[in-house]
């Protein structure tokens, strides 16, 4: 059941989705904090299966415990989650009125400037083979004003995760030597 406290999130929310006010502030951004699972030794391989369609490739995650592919992309700086993404996540609760970090503007690649909300995605993992997954905690993520953006991970994350990565494009695996 929706609480009044909710729902009046949900609402506000929503305005700043589509509206995009920049006048809600910011807070500080927070450094992304990288866990790996007790059995991958430090600084180990560590393979992550990705699917791939039209020549792009995603990699399977879990953002605050939901499950989603996510564009694996080196040409992005960020974490960029859609409006729809982002909504779905709030109605069950896993985004908060907390989360917000404030707003940003951001080039798109035709070279226009957006300007998009900024929030803090509390765990990111990236699902690798065996069970095994790297977390991220304190992701700040920029979610798009569009419905249909994709779901990217981007350097910020990968950056953080590993010294260094490869791709096996025969065996469909990214193996991360992880930090």
């Amino acid at each position: 059941m929706m609480t009044k406290k909710n729902k009046c999130f949900l609402y506000t929310f929503a305005l700043l989705s589509f509206f995009l006010l920049p006048s809600c502030g910011g807070k500080k951004k927070q450094s992304v904090y990288i866990d790996m699972d007790a059995d991958v030794p430090f600084g180990e391989l560590t393979e992550v299966p990705y699917r791939e369609s039209g020549g792009v490739k995603f990699v399977h995650v879990k953002v605050n415990g939901v499950g989603w592919d996510m564009i694996f992309d080196t040409g992005c700086s960020g974490t960029l989650l859609s409006l729809s993404e982002a909504r779905y996540l709030a109605e069950k609760g896993l985004l908060v009125e907390d989360d917000v970090l404030g707003m940003t503007q951001s080039q798109i690649a035709d070279g226009s400037i957006v300007e998009n909300m900024v929030v803090n995605l509390r765990k990111v993992s990236i699902i690798a083979n065996e069970g095994v997954t790297i977390d991220c905690y304190n992701v700040p993520a920029t979610v798009s004003s569009n419905i249909e953006a994709p779901l990217l991970l981007g350097n910020e994350v990968l950056d953080e995760v590993a010294y260094d990565y490869t791709i096996d494009n025969t065996r469909k695996v990214i193996s991360f030597n992880v930090k």
